[in-house]
């Protein structure tokens, strides 16, 4: 898929990684550390500029051999970086991925993270044609699951040992999105 694809909301953009959001990237995740290791297990105090440069590589990687789909969101009137969202385990057997994102604290609780969901998700299924999309949610983590049942996602089950952590493996609470969960939704602008 194209490096310089973007999708557009009402609020954000969203586009694929480049090398001058290092900064960004960092600066968030070094501010936001504290609302969201908790969740993320690589967010922690010794994240550095060479992690963040090795993870955008990656990332732009993924996106040429579409093996997953990382997206940075910034907010489309001020261009500030807001955090991130993705498709990644992208299965060709079951013609699915799964959903993760997350916002930097300053930019939470103010509906970012539910319209990057929204338009990553009509991205998933009318630009990469999949059937179905899957957002995992660790029990404690509350505002993720508010942001996927407030993207139309369908809570299925408890899913053990789904997530695993420093602490070893933790069950997580599985919701799922199909295309006719987001028909009535207003698609992003290509």
């Amino acid at each position: 898929m194209k490096a310089d694809y973007q999708l557009t909301s009402e609020r954000l953009l969203l586009r694929p990684y480049k090398n001058v959001d290092l900064l960004d990237l960092l600066d968030a995740i070094h501010r936001s550390q504290q609302s969201l290791s908790p969740w993320l297990p690589w967010c922690h105090p010794q994240y550095n500029q060479h992690d963040a440069h090795e993870w955008i590589h990656a990332s732009q990687q993924n996106w040429v051999y579409d093996i997953s789909y990382e997206f940075a969101i910034f907010e489309r009137t001020t261009d500030i970086f807001l955090g991130s969202t993705s498709l990644s385990n992208v299965s060709e057997l079951t013609n699915s991925a799964e959903l993760g994102y997350w916002i930097r604290s300053s930019a939470q609780r103010k509906g970012y993270a539910t319209e990057a969901c929204q338009a990553i998700a009509q991205f998933a299924f009318d630009t990469v044609g999949l059937t179905r999309i899957e957002i995992v949610s660790h029990p404690g983590n509350l505002a993720s699951q508010r942001t996927a049942l407030a993207t139309k996602a369908h809570f299925e089950c408890t899913a053990r040992n789904r997530i695993v952590t420093q602490d070893g493996p933790v069950d997580g609470l599985l919701f799922s999105l199909i295309p006719s969960d987001i028909t009535n939704s207003t698609p992003p602008r290509l």
